[in-house]
């Protein structure tokens, strides 16, 4: 990877992409319960291969909260109470905020296992409850007599099921025990203190029925907490629109504040033979675009804070990352390593940079300029142009202002048409940030224009750095970069290459058009020495052309679409002989042709004059549209594999799907968000050979409605696979 650029400046701008946090109070936190065995097994952290307190490195990367996890009666020290208090000191030193998880267990506690504490075995329960409050109460006393009081506190970790089993498993003892030693629980914390912040936790980030169900459970009950603590594993605890979507419903269901106190996600899928077997997962379970390697690893943390911090109400208050600092020393090893936020060698990742807090950093405007008259194919201003890459720096995967960037269909960089042949897109980039990126075009998002997918030939970047793309660093202040042309080209072409070469006297017109109509009826062959042209007239072009000669040559363009269909050139127009806005009239021609030569059943075209270097959007020889297979508008044709764009699209509620199969085959058509995730299975059967409809009324699996936004249709028979994009604007 690219070194990451170290931020140079430091502009107290506040800029607030989701302001319903502000930096101070977003909880960026790390459960690093582990870290005093790792440390006393000889265990190091490094940043930049540099040896540093493993705290130091955390704060210095903007982490402002600890969790520690509490043992009863730990078989080690470990995780009890004196080393609880020893390291309690050790992070308010260091000025952390402090969060104590007490487990109430000698173990792990967890939704598979609430294995009360050795030493509360044949209690009775009401002895028991009032144990739990006794204990409690000592905890946070000894904490506060050495004043590391914790700034929150949860009461059990991971208590879907229940704490202290079997007394206060639900399935045994119903909600009324469970909730009396929860409340037991919570009064031991206020009888020493009650400005404690009070969380209760349970591991269904993306399950909002079984988040509904538990917290409506204990408010029924009576339980008062402030925090709802969650769990959110992406392999284990559903898509990331889903954690979404139960933040949101249960900002406004319980009005409380919500932190996501578990998260983490793999940046390998290699391990040590250190003797312990790692936490594994189901690649098939992670969401889209977001690969198993570091910058995966930072992107997905990334998002996920953005989603936090954009839950309804401001409700999202922060997140907490499980044990990143879980690396593997002997004898202690380490069944996390491949999502620590450290490799194998104890090198922390860029990763950590998600921690930063960005709210207050200056952003400038940056403005792509795109012409895509150099590009092979017949695209037209309802085309679809992106600019897909990677960004480095402060910024990972997405830019101040939301967008996402990747090198894929995801990449939410999307030029708007300006004008003929002209598209740009302007966002918002951390200064010293730089991007790396290459143009892809398309007829539409799942429609490629000729040749190499869509994609833009290699390109020399200004500063000829050892990459093959586009390179763009951001200054201090709004920036519109030079125009940049699409190479359509086989060759690798300077990132600022231009067809017109600029003369301080003249302005440079590209002429183009598409003769694919005349090849299609014989009436053009290059081969027999034909060339097209351009004639106009001679009195307002100052010559440059004429009427009776052909002044003007094109070239053929070799790779384009149509086994070379396009010709272009550029003329040249002297400014001291012509005023700009200028109208001069001008039509393509063809040389040693049996048909006249000349463009016939239009008007003459006209141009007015330019003040600079300009293209002309392409034509078509005689604006004949022969609707080649890239444009063609299909007719349902019931004996082929097709499908077809909805109707209405942009739509709202509903819109209409039709598909056309050639055989009885096995179909499924489902509706996909942007980060891949299913949002709807339209069709799962067999189905006969022929056309076929459907209605989607923009509901998801659960039946609620989704958001407005751009889908990923696709459809899928037997081997056979075709995607069109929808809009549902609300």
């Amino acid at each position: 990877m690219k070194k990451i650029f170290s931020l140079w400046i430091s502009i107290l701008l506040t800029i607030t992409s989701f302001p319903q946090i502000s930096s101070d109070n977003f909880i960026r936190g790390v459960d690093i319960s582990t870290t005093p065995q790792i440390k006393n097994a000889g265990g190091v952290w490094k940043q930049n291969n540099v040896v540093d307190d493993v705290l130091d490195i955390f704060k210095n990367n903007g982490a402002n909260y600890v969790r520690l996890r509490l043992w009863h009666t730990p078989t080690n020290k470990y995780c009890g109470l004196d080393s609880t208090l020893a390291f309690a000191k050790e992070i308010k030193a260091k000025g952390f905020k402090f969060l104590l998880d007490i487990h109430y267990s000698d173990w792990w506690a967890d939704p598979g296992q609430q294995t009360k504490p050795a030493a509360w075995n044949g209690l009775s329960f009401a002895v028991l409850t009032d144990s739990v409050r006794s204990y409690t109460k000592r905890v946070i006393q000894a904490l506060k007599d050495q004043n590391t009081l914790p700034d929150m506190v949860q009461v059990g970790n991971e208590i879907t099921g229940g704490m202290l089993w079997p007394d206060g498993k639900i399935s045994v003892g119903g909600w009324g025990n469970f909730t009396t030693l929860l409340k037991a629980g919570i009064q031991g914390v206020k009888d020493v203190d009650t400005t404690v912040k009070i969380m209760i936790h349970i591991d269904r980030g993306g399950d909002n029925n079984s988040c509904r169900w538990f917290y409506d459970n204990l408010k029924s009950n009576g339980v008062t907490f402030d925090i709802i603590g969650l769990s959110y594993y992406p392999w284990w605890h559903g898509s990331l629109t889903n954690a979404q979507n139960n933040l949101n419903d249960l900002a406004t269901r319980y009005n409380k504040d919500i932190v996501i106190v578990e998260t983490a996600y793999p940046w390998t899928t290699q391990y040590l033979n250190d003797g312990m077997n790692n936490v594994g997962f189901d690649p098939a379970k992670l969401p889209a675009g977001y690969p198993v390697n570091p910058q995966g690893q930072r992107d997905f943390l990334t998002y996920l804070i953005k989603l936090i911090k954009n839950t309804t109400s401001g409700r999202g208050i922060g997140f907490f990352y499980w044990e990143p600092a879980y690396i593997s020393v002997p004898p202690v090893g380490s069944a996390w390593e491949n999502y620590a936020l450290f490799d194998f060698s104890g090198n922390a990742f860029s990763t950590l940079q998600a921690f930063q807090s960005n709210d207050s950093m200056s952003t400038v405007n940056v403005t792509l300029r795109l012409n895509t008259s150099t590009l092979g194919d017949t695209i037209k201003s309802t085309g679809f142009v992106q600019a897909r890459g990677q960004i480095f720096g402060v910024s990972s995967g997405f830019f101040p202002g939301g967008e996402k960037f990747t090198w894929d269909i995801n990449s939410q960089i999307k030029l708007k048409n300006v004008g003929g042949d002209y598209w740009e897109y302007t966002f918002k980039m951390y200064p010293a940030d730089e991007i790396q990126f290459l143009f892809w075009a398309g007829h539409s998002s799942t429609v490629p224009t000729y040749r190499s997918l869509g994609w833009e030939g290699q390109i020399t970047p200004f500063d000829s750095s050892a990459v093959n793309y586009r390179v763009f660093t951001a200054g201090l202040k709004d920036t519109v970069l030079d125009l940049e042309f699409f190479n359509g080209s086989a060759t690798k072409v300077p990132q600022y290459w231009n067809p017109i070469v600029s003369k301080p006297d003249s302005v440079g017109i590209l002429f183009r058009v598409n003769v694919v109509h005349l090849i299609k009826a014989g009436l053009f062959d290059a081969a027999k020495t034909m060339l097209v042209t351009v004639r106009g007239d001679s009195a307002s072009s100052a010559g440059v052309l004429s009427w009776d000669f052909s002044n003007v040559l094109l070239k053929q363009e070799p790779i384009s679409v149509g086994s070379g269909s396009f010709w272009s050139g550029v003329a040249y127009f002297p400014k001291n002989q012509i005023a700009s806005g200028t109208p001069i009239s001008y039509k393509f021609y063809v040389t040693n042709c049996t048909f006249g030569g000349w463009e016939s059943g239009i008007e003459n075209r006209v141009f007015n004059l330019p003040e600079s270097d300009s293209t002309l959007v392409w034509k078509f020889f005689n604006d004949k549209n022969p609707l080649t297979e890239l444009e063609e508008e299909t007719p349902l044709v019931a004996n082929e594999f097709m499908l077809y764009q909805n109707y209405p699209n942009p739509f709202n509620p509903a819109t209409t799907i039709n598909f056309s199969i050639a055989e009885k085959s096995n179909v499924q058509l489902r509706v996909f968000n942007l980060l891949g995730e299913v949002v709807k299975t339209l069709v799962n059967q067999n189905e006969e050979a022929g056309v076929h409809s459907i209605t989607w009324n923009g509901l998801n699996e659960t039946g609620a409605p989704v958001n407005s936004g751009i889908y990923l249709l696709r459809l899928e028979a037997g081997s056979q696979i075709q995607m069109r994009k929808m809009i549902l604007l609300k």
